[in-house]
């Protein structure tokens, strides 16, 4: 047991690069971020864990999941939780809070301001203090206004972001590997305080 993973599942590729650049970015090393290709999949790659080798060892000494939260925080709690005890056991009280050991487990969910919604919104609040970023808000509310469309995905709003940032349009983990994402926003605090306790 002289080796320690720290291991972090997250949803995507996205999410994996925005991970990866706040560790690099707050000085937090020896993490190893995986994605497990959608929130649908958690019960079957948690399944799978404990047959890997490095778990059969005892080697991984922590586990963090992060999920996007979505509209109902609640229930997407719940699954998360649920998933967890279901394939490895420990049940976990509430977020990033830690539970069994080796490894121990926490779960974390991503959102924006409200603790709703994903990855896209945590990042939009992270950008908000920027110059230009009313113009982006003006832009949706006129947009709203012409087409009758009252909500517009995330992703659209954070990818308008990137447009006006720069002469490509990128999605948020290509902002993140560009480093486009201001790291030292307090809007990631939550996120680099959950990563520290790995």
């Amino acid at each position: 047991m002289g080796i320690a993973m720290k291991l972090v599942l997250c949803e995507g590729k996205d999410e994996v690069s925005v991970m990866e650049g706040l560790c690099e970015a707050s000085g937090l090393s020896g993490l190893t971020v995986e994605p497990i290709h959608g929130k649908d999949k958690l019960r079957e790659v948690l399944t799978e864990l404990p047959k890997r080798p490095e778990f059969a060892r005892k080697e991984v000494e922590s586990l963090g999941i992060l999920l996007d939260a979505g509209q109902d925080p609640t229930a997407m709690w719940q699954k998360l939780r649920h998933d967890v005890q279901a394939t490895l056991g420990p049940a976990l009280t509430d977020q990033a809070v830690f539970a069994g050991e080796r490894p121990k487990v926490a779960g974390l969910l991503v959102g924006g301001k409200d603790g709703r919604g994903m990855l896209e919104d945590l990042c939009l609040e992270a950008v908000r203090s920027q110059p230009g970023f009313p113009c982006l808000e003006d832009y949706f509310r006129c947009l709203a206004e012409k087409t009758g469309q009252e909500e517009y995905h995330s992703k659209a709003r954070f990818r308008a972001w990137m447009a006006s940032q720069s002469e490509f349009e990128f999605h948020v983990g290509k902002a993140a590997e560009k480093g486009f994402l201001p790291w030292a926003n307090p809007a990631f605090d939550r996120l680099r305080e959950f990563l520290k306790k790995l």
